[in-house]
């Protein structure tokens, strides 16, 4: 046989007896999986999804960006503000400026019965925790839209000051009664933290928060125009990495590179399945998936859980929300899994809950296998 065929035999046989572990691992079918989606998001299967971020025990696996977006880039995410609130509020109280089970008007003595319209003395007995779990009895609701209740969020951009507007609105049920979700509550929040600490709530956040996470660009809060006031109920701009981070300290109970940013137990208290969504509602039913025994989703301190059943294991996850499709998503007992999710389905109730089927079908199996 002629020598230069040997030799082609010989780099053939040795080149597949030596393929490296990481391309063996490339091309299983599990690892497809990821692959795959990336792929359905490209061909539009999953419109206006901008990035998913991947972590696993604080290494980054997976970090895709599409429609132009990229490491850098600045994503309005909503709601998922109120999540970043409610870990300024944990900080607020391991610090000792505030206490949860306080009167919001220990801390805001500038608004009372003499200067707040639809004055009711229920208002007095909103406490910190109240605020926190979206349960004030002030009648203002924008999650569901058919409780006979105003969305007040629209209107309040329009308004000096954005604390009092809230404060103004009639209240439709006692504190701690009826989970209404508005963003009346963590604008209120937002004035406590910024009262009680005596600075204002972007310093509060930059010297307590992302400073110590080495957040220090690609990030930018939402200001009324007159007051100057941060919207801390939405809007906060921030690039999908600085997600990251964020999600990787609170699956780390807090801590982050050896130095706790935020108590374990006031961790626990932000997380924890405080209030039953209204309806049953479920992020995984909205997005088309459904098994038997759903049940909905619970709510902490601005965060929520849901479990979902997959292969009849029962997986937990901690989450943010934010209109648009923007996730920080926490699945402790897959090894510290931490997702990331941006997109700009703003307004679209179904699409923007696209992330959990692409979390049943695709991410969620791949890390269970």
């Amino acid at each position: 046989m002629d020598k230069s065929l040997y030799l082609l035999l010989f780099l053939i046989l040795f080149n597949s007896c030596n393929q490296s572990p990481e391309k063996q691992q490339k091309n299983t079918p599990d690892n497809d999986l990821i692959s795959n989606l990336f792929k359905k998001i490209e061909q539009g299967d999953y419109p206006a999804t901008n990035a998913i971020l991947i972590s696993q025990a604080d290494s980054l696996l997976f970090e895709r960006y599409f429609n132009g977006y990229g490491k850098d880039s600045l994503q309005d995410v909503r709601s998922t503000t109120k999540s970043i609130t409610a870990l300024l509020a944990g900080i607020a109280i391991d610090k000792g400026f505030i206490k949860a089970e306080e009167s919001i008007f220990t801390y805001l003595p500038q608004y009372n019965k003499e200067n707040i319209k639809n004055w009711d003395d229920r208002k007095l007995l909103i406490t910190i925790d109240d605020l926190l779990c979206m349960q004030t009895g002030i009648g203002c609701e924008q999650f569901f839209g058919d409780m006979g209740l105003p969305d007040c969020e629209e209107k309040m951009f329009d308004q000096d000051d954005w604390v009092k507007y809230g404060l103004d609105q009639k209240m439709a049920y006692s504190p701690g009664e009826q989970w209404l979700y508005t963003g009346t509550a963590p604008m209120i929040m937002g004035a406590v933290i910024s009262e009680s600490s005596n600075t204002t709530i972007s310093k509060f956040a930059t010297d307590y928060l992302f400073t110590p996470l080495n957040i220090t660009d690609n990030y930018r809060w939402a200001r009324n125009r007159t007051t100057g006031r941060v919207f801390t109920a939405g809007n906060l701009r921030i690039s999908p990495r600085n997600m990251l981070t964020l999600g990787n300290m609170v699956i780390n109970k807090g801590s982050y590179n050896g130095k706790q940013i935020i108590s374990e137990e006031m961790i626990h208290e932000i997380l924890d399945e405080k209030v039953k969504l209204p309806f049953d509602y479920s992020f995984f039913k909205t997005a088309g998936n459904i098994w038997d025994e759903q049940n909905a989703a619970t709510y902490g301190y601005y965060w929520y859980t849901e479990k979902a059943k997959i292969e009849n294991r029962e997986i937990s996850l901690k989450f943010t929300f934010g209109n648009g499709g923007n996730y920080i998503v926490l699945v402790p007992e897959l090894d510290d899994l931490v997702i990331v999710f941006t997109g700009s389905n703003y307004g679209k109730p179904i699409l923007n809950k696209q992330a959990f089927d692409m979390m049943y079908q695709y991410i969620l199996p791949y890390f269970m296998k």
